[in-house]
């Protein structure tokens, strides 16, 4: 006898996501660093706050299946304004970190729009921004300049939508297609493209929509896009939702979904063995036999009618 359709999904979910002593290790590391920037920060700063930023932030990180991976950890440390330009501000912050570094680890190094702090197990992402009229910019070694995101608003953006949703969560529902473009994908398209694009194609909600059903669907809507640039920022449909680097392959990518949504359908017609095609070996394995009977498809007995 098999389990409901439902609590394999759920039980994959549990299994592609971190367990609490990983969480525990994170929230440890980040608690650390961001008081000793509180209570020492680089001299001639004041920091306004520090906010945990990114998938962590968004209920939304994946357990790697490479273990040789490390985790990203994004925190985002704001500041007062001051009249220092952005390659200045960047210096100061990596001088600070490098002479912090037995408080710290010691491979420190920066980056794009980054200083990197890199642990035996995770890899933290040190963000430096302010507030200007109400919206984040944040310092962009890359571009030499102050870059404006919606990086803070797109975490509320996720809160809002995951109460949504009454039958299953919208954090779950992110990570599954997540996984698909990560996993199976091979990293496809970028993971901010990947998120508005969820974000776009997420079926509202219904009553009874279970979560495997809401990524079927959400996969099919995905499949209808006429092209990347019907992707808006979730916080402000004036701004792209995308990464420029993705406008090259996001058509190969919506044909890979198309392949799965194929798959999602087959299997919500009574092939269960289809989840696995779409998922890989880590998720439980299903039935051989075809559901004849849809109103028994997610009953907690043998979810097939002989």
């Amino acid at each position: 006898m098999y389990n409901s359709l439902t609590k394999d999904f759920n039980d994959f979910v549990s299994k592609i996501s971190l367990n609490s002593k990983e969480e525990q290790d994170i929230i440890s590391k980040h608690n650390s660093l961001t008081d000793m920037i509180k209570q020492e920060p680089p001299e001639g700063y004041k920091i306004v706050k520090t906010q945990l930023s990114g998938s962590y932030a968004k209920h939304t990180v994946l357990n790697e299946y490479d273990e040789e991976k490390l985790p990203d950890v994004d925190v985002v440390i704001i500041i007062e304004s001051n009249s220092k330009s952005v390659g200045e501000i960047n210096s100061d912050f990596l001088n600070y970190f490098e002479k912090k570094k037995e408080k710290v680890t010691s491979d420190i190094r920066q980056q794009s729009n980054s200083i990197g702090l890199f642990y035996s197990n995770i890899s933290v992402d040190m963000v430096i921004g302010i507030i200007d009229d109400d919206k984040l910019k944040i310092t962009s070694d890359k571009h030499h300049d102050w870059l404006e995101t919606n990086c803070l608003k797109q975490i509320d953006y996720m809160v809002k939508r995951n109460k949504e949703y009454e039958g299953f969560s919208y954090y779950s529902l992110m990570k599954l297609v997540k996984y698909l473009n990560k996993e199976i994908l091979n990293n496809k398209i970028k993971s901010y493209t990947l998120e508005q694009t969820v974000h776009h194609c997420a079926p509202k909600n219904s009553s009874g929509l279970r979560l495997y059903q809401a990524f079927s669907k959400t996969l099919y809507n995905m499949t209808c896009l006429s092209s990347i640039h019907d992707i808006k920022d979730c916080c402000d449909n004036n701004k792209k939702g995308y990464d420029d680097k993705d406008e090259v392959c996001f058509s190969s990518f919506i044909t890979e979904i198309k392949k799965y949504s194929k798959l999602a359908d087959e299997a919500l017609d009574g092939d269960r063995t289809k989840w696995q095609e779409i998922f890989g070996e880590r998720f439980p394995e299903q039935p051989k036999e075809i559901v004849k009977n849809e109103d028994e498809y997610d009953k907690t007995q043998t979810p097939w009618c002989c």
